[in-house]
């Protein structure tokens, strides 16, 4: 593997630059290792800043300091991105500091050696994330998220110690800058197992501490036979299998109207908005004196909520609004949900949901599917979606439609009262013109003319 990695530098244009006592670290091996070609390489040196400028200047690059007081600088390229890391005694205490044995594998560019302090070579092959030390973790508490980002973007498995570390020092999260904290998250939360990785951060009270308004859905409701955490961890899992199966599951027939959800950014609004869907119900939670139990609103208080959430975690204005419309609107595809419903509330449905109408649906599926099911049970959402795609076809048949050679008030002109007779006309008009016979304006007033007459002689009855 040694002489994969060797070949693959050398080739290198900037490989050149670079002095023989500098090292290849942390995610630039763990990729190569792993059979990737990285596009972002981790340089560990003893002068970074100067290597920079000069790797800047010889390839016509950017030079970026990214944390000059830790002598930390980017050099950006043509399609790729070079980051070089002082040393602060021997790359051996660099090793020790990182946060994951993975991670914490260096090659040497002198002799082609790989370093490796904690056997990280080790758990790549065994698809094991293991931390270095509960003290690096403790150090940047980050680390604790970038345990499960690894394990859920290289579907590894996280090893019990280390869960055991995150769980006793879970509140520590607080203490980081809310932009990291979301960068991280959006790799979780956009990976293919997401819904394990929900709940596995809930586990170690990670999730909790990050986002405590979720915490409350925990406690259970009198009345109700499970807690609204366990219905929203189970709607998560529904929802994993509904993306995982889009192009053979029953929204297949749908694939062009949830464009939307096909990017991690799509994926990511999905996770949010299922995850926060019913968080206004512990706020609307009644039961009334023959025990009956309603949450009346707590779509739109949930869609408040998000909100405030979403300013604090420093998320974008299409992010926050977005996964707001998913929580206020969610609850609409189960009222749609009957044989009854009229192409008036659809079209209300889409002009309020534009792109993620049919994502929505998609959601409520999933939360149909985590709820005891009744009667007919997702039936309801699946003909509701085939509605709405008539619907949607027929205004963009309408839209597409090439504009009227004549109109009513052609027909007005020649003297004819308006009447149900009008439609008979512009049909006929409108049948001559799809067959061939008329093709221009002056063509279609002309044969007007003469229906026109031919009505007018025709005796009323």
């Amino acid at each position: 593997m040694v002489e994969v990695i060797r070949a693959i530098l050398t080739s290198k244009p900037w490989y050149e630059w670079l002095p023989r006592d500098a090292f290849l670290v942390g995610g630039s091996v763990r990729d190569l290792l792993l059979g990737k070609v990285p596009k972002d390489w981790d340089v560990a040196l003893w002068e970074p800043e100067r290597v920079g400028r000069l790797l800047a200047k010889e390839l016509k690059g950017a030079f970026v300091p990214l944390g000059e007081e830790f002598g930390i600088y980017r050099v950006v390229l043509d399609g790729e991105q070079i980051d070089l890391t002082r040393i602060e005694g021997s790359i051996y205490d660099d090793l020790l500091k990182r946060d994951l044995t993975i991670n914490s594998v260096a090659v040497s560019l002198n002799t082609w050696e790989i370093i490796d302090p904690f056997m990280g070579v080790r758990d790549l092959r065994g698809g094991i994330i293991r931390m270095t030390s509960e003290e690096n973790l403790r150090a940047d508490p980050l680390r604790m998220l970038r345990v499960f980002r690894f394990a859920y973007t290289l579907n590894f498995e996280i090893e019990y110690r280390t869960l055991l570390a995150v769980r006793a020092n879970s509140h520590l999260i607080e203490r980081v800058a809310p932009e990291r904290i979301l960068y991280e998250l959006k790799h979780i939360l956009a990976s293919d197992r997401f819904h394990e990785a929900v709940g596995l951060m809930a586990d170690t009270g990670l999730l909790f501490r990050i986002f405590p308004e979720l915490e409350r859905l925990t406690h259970p409701l009198e009345g109700l036979e499970t807690d609204v955490w366990t219905h929203t961890l189970l709607a998560l899992r529904r929802l994993n299998v509904a993306l995982d199966t889009l192009e053979d599951g029953p929204f297949t027939y749908y694939l062009h109207r949830l464009e939307a959800v096909k990017d991690r950014e799509g994926r990511l609004t999905m996770v949010l908005g299922t995850m926060f869907h019913d968080v206004g119900k512990p706020a609307t939670y009644k039961r009334d004196e023959k025990g009956e139990i309603s949450f009346h609103g707590h779509d739109y208080v949930g869609s408040k909520i998000f909100r405030r959430v979403g300013r604090r975690l420093r998320m974008s204005n299409e992010l926050i609004d977005t996964v707001s419309l998913l929580v206020a609107e969610h609850m609409h595809p189960h009222l749609l949900a009957t044989p009854d419903v009229t192409r008036r509330a659809l079209f209300r449905y889409y002009r309020r949901t534009g792109k993620w109408a049919f994502p929505i649906i998609l959601l409520a599926y999933a939360d149909a599917l985590a709820t005891p099911l009744r009667a007919e049970g997702v039936a309801g959402q699946l003909r509701l979606a085939r509605k709405l795609e008539n619907l949607l076809r027929d205004l963009e048949a309408e839209a597409n439609r090439p504009p009227r050679l004549v109109t009513g008030h052609d027909i007005k002109a020649l003297g004819l009262p308006p009447g149900p007779i009008y439609k008979k006309i512009l049909n006929e008009i409108e049948e001559l013109r799809a067959e061939g016979t008329i093709k221009t304006r002056e063509e279609a007033l002309q044969v007007l003319k003469e229906l026109v007459e031919r009505y007018r002689e025709e005796p009323s009855g």
